[in-house]
């Protein structure tokens, strides 16, 4: 429990208490308009951190000079993006477990995988949860069964059916610390897109998009049209309580099998595009979407995926 505290400490109260300030100093510059949703995420951290691991000192020094508090902010918030820093590991690990299935799970985090005490340990603190499992009775569902945050990305409905389908975000239920901090690594990637002021800051790398270049590449499932493309910087929209999207595609579940359909109905499918296998489509999608260069989002409906890759912002 003690090294999330330090971590919320350490790298997530300064980004609160920098973004406030930027906030104060540059009203209505577009900088200070991602700087206070940063804020914003980071003291929501702060506060589902309290709920789950206890009081978090909420003590940092900014600089007295507005232009200094930029480059700082900038700094820091790219020492907590994805593998950068010490930061970089915590956000990376919990990046990691937004959507895993039990089988890489156990690959990936071997040693946590089988210390039964730990794992229940982690999963408590960052509100792990089964998301996902196959509808039929096998032996490969439990490996199949996909883990994750309930609140990040959140859980979808569709409100409209048909040969073109209206999904609806639906508010999670709790907040967890996993999603709060994965909302913020969304925050993070805005603020270094450095609009308005945050320009006077020059980071020596880009690592958002250094970090795009160097994890798998989505396979063509995750693609449109089956899937859709959507800037990083639009995540936050695209997952924000009640929006509604519409697509002509998505991929729906009958049984093992995966059917990309353009005609879409509670209880059939029409115009089929591509069709394969949850086994196969999860073991090919699955280093992207660990990674993040994807997602998915299920539908409570149980039936019905829309995957997303995340572009360049």
């Amino acid at each position: 429990m003690f090294v999330w505290k330090e971590f919320v400490e350490k790298y997530v109260v300064p980004l609160k208490v920098l973004g406030n300030i930027i906030v104060s100093f540059f009203v209505g510059d577009p900088g200070a308009e991602v700087a206070k949703n940063l804020a914003i995420a980071a003291s929501r951290v702060v506060e589902v951190a309290t709920k789950v691991v206890g009081s978090v000192k909420e003590e940092f020094t900014a600089p007295s000079d507005p232009i200094e508090c930029v480059r700082l902010f900038i700094e820091k918030a790219a020492n907590t993006f994805l593998g950068v820093d010490e930061g970089g590991k915590y956000t990376l690990f919990t990046w990691s477990l937004r959507r895993i299935t039990n089988e890489y799970f156990e690959t990936l985090y071997f040693t946590l995988a089988k210390d039964d005490e730990k794992k229940s340990n982690v999963f408590r603190i960052l509100g792990v949860e089964e998301l996902f499992k196959p509808p039929i009775k096998s032996p490969i569902s439990e490996n199949l069964t996909v883990l994750g945050y309930p609140d990040y990305p959140p859980h979808s409905t569709i409100v409209s059916w048909g040969s073109r389908i209206k999904i609806r975000i639906l508010p999670p239920q709790e907040r967890t610390l996993g999603g709060a901090i994965n909302r913020l690594i969304d925050a993070i990637v805005a603020v270094l897109a450095r609009p308005g002021i945050l320009s006077v800051a020059e980071p020596t790398v880009d690592v958002v998009s250094t970090y795009l270049k160097n994890i798998p590449q989505s396979p063509p499932e995750l693609d449109e049209p089956c899937g859709m493309r959507v800037r990083w910087v639009e995540v936050p929209k695209l997952l924000s309580d009640y929006n509604e999207f519409e697509r002509d595609y998505a991929w729906v579940i009958q049984g093992l099998e995966l059917r990309c359909a353009d005609a879409i109905y509670p209880d059939k499918e029409e115009l089929i595009r591509n069709s394969t296998n949850i086994l196969n489509f999860f073991r090919t999608t699955m280093p992207v979407i660990i990674t993040g260069g994807a997602d998915l989002l299920f539908t409570i409906e149980g039936r019905v995926i829309i995957p997303f890759i995340r572009v360049l912002p």
